[in-house]
């Protein structure tokens, strides 16, 4: 499994490689992400470590405003967490919960009496909140697999469906359930246990541990239905972008993971009597990968730049994450074919790489149809 496979920065037995900081990134901020870096490379050997590293360096008062006692510190900070958090490469519901976090925080006086009490057991990290199968695409279209019905007697509604997966290295203790139905979308939450809902662990190929979850005619009470109809349109398609950019930042930092073991590997593995890293062959290939990288790195900074000033169009948000999608998938391929037969190996980084990068790059939807949506959408 990932955690057995170590943090890149153990990978190869050396120091890591770490690539270098964006040069306009002031001096608060770049101290900000080694905080949060050596949070994750400290205590972020497992799941549950890296979970209670993000919640000691406040990376949920990062997102929450300033009237829910939080910091609000912007989307350029929690892109950078996401980011480094992709490094760490633990299977954690990081982008679900923030974009849970998102979705609350924005209710105001319509916010259901519990939502406070969940947003503190949230800030303590006591309660993480996972959003079964894919994340809102950046127009706020939700996806399908799982559908709602109300029930008129009582004003419940019913969800029927299928979601997944998503990261379950730490037990979720609520679902962000986003469903459609005849009345437009609709946002609820579910708190675990519940009756007629399933969570299945599914099958660990090394990337870590992930679930899905199965409603069969689950019954919501009213008061738990956050969101519906127009006026969960609106809040997802404003938390949407911002999905998108999250999910952008996590692919950018497991694909800086991938790397991170790629350079380690052909500077210590020998052939024909030398390093392969003084073949060009392999040499040049790798400055291609890291140029790729670099470029997305520099894209989704200045996504979630654009993001806090209120500049950031649907459109772009799509070109982002299928720009990120593709090259994630691509590089983490080309790590497995750079390592040879070691880069199969199920507790290997680099096999947990590829292995969830396969569902990870889709969370926010295929990028063929995101440069679809991209070519498209103003």
């Amino acid at each position: 499994m990932t955690q057995d496979a170590g943090t890149p920065a153990q990978a190869g037995g050396r120091t890591a490689e770490r690539w270098r900081e964006r040069e306009d990134e002031d001096s608060l901020f770049r101290q900000l992400r080694l905080t949060v870096r050596q949070g994750l490379e400290v205590d972020g050997d497992t799941p549950a470590g890296s979970w209670e590293a993000l919640t000691q360096v406040g990376a949920w008062e990062f997102a929450l405003p300033i009237d829910k006692d939080g910091l609000d510190l912007g989307q350029a900070v929690l892109a950078m967490v996401c980011e480094e958090a992709g490094n760490a490469m633990q299977p954690v519901p990081l982008p679900d919960t923030l974009l849970a976090l998102d979705l609350l925080s924005g209710l105001g006086p319509a916010a259901p009496g519990a939502v406070d009490e969940l947003l503190d057991r949230v800030r303590a990290g006591e309660h993480p909140i996972a959003v079964p199968g894919r994340l809102p695409d950046p127009r706020g279209v939700v996806p399908p697999g799982v559908t709602w019905k109300p029930d008129p007697a009582t004003g419940d509604i019913l969800l029927t469906g299928t979601g997944g997966p998503f990261a379950a290295g730490v037990g979720p203790g609520t679902l962000l359930v986003l469903a459609s139905g005849p009345d437009g979308p609709c946002v609820a939450l579910v708190a675990l246990p519940a009756a007629g809902v399933e969570v299945r662990p599914l099958r660990d190929y090394g990337g870590g541990a992930v679930a899905g979850a199965v409603f069969d005619e689950a019954r919501v009470p009213a008061e738990a239905v956050v969101l519906r109809g127009i006026a969960a349109e609106q809040a997802l398609a404003r938390a949407g972008l911002r999905a998108a950019v999250h999910q952008a930042s996590l692919l950018a930092g497991m694909t800086a993971a991938a790397l991170t073991a790629v350079v380690s590997r052909i500077r210590g593995r020998q052939q024909f009597g030398q390093a392969l890293v003084k073949h060009q062959g392999p040499r040049l290939r790798v400055a291609g990968l890291l140029a790729r990288l670099d470029a997305v790195r520099w894209a989704v900074g200045d996504a979630a730049r654009d993001l806090d000033e209120g500049r950031l169009t649907p459109g772009e948000a799509a070109g982002l994450i299928a720009l990120t999608a593709e090259t994630t998938l691509d590089v983490t391929r080309d790590a497995v074919h750079l390592h040879g037969a070691s880069g199969l190996v199920r507790d290997g980084l680099v096999a947990a790489c590829y292995r969830r990068a396969a569902w990870e790059a889709l969370r926010c939807g295929r990028p063929a149809h995101l440069w679809d949506t991209a070519a498209h959408t103003p």
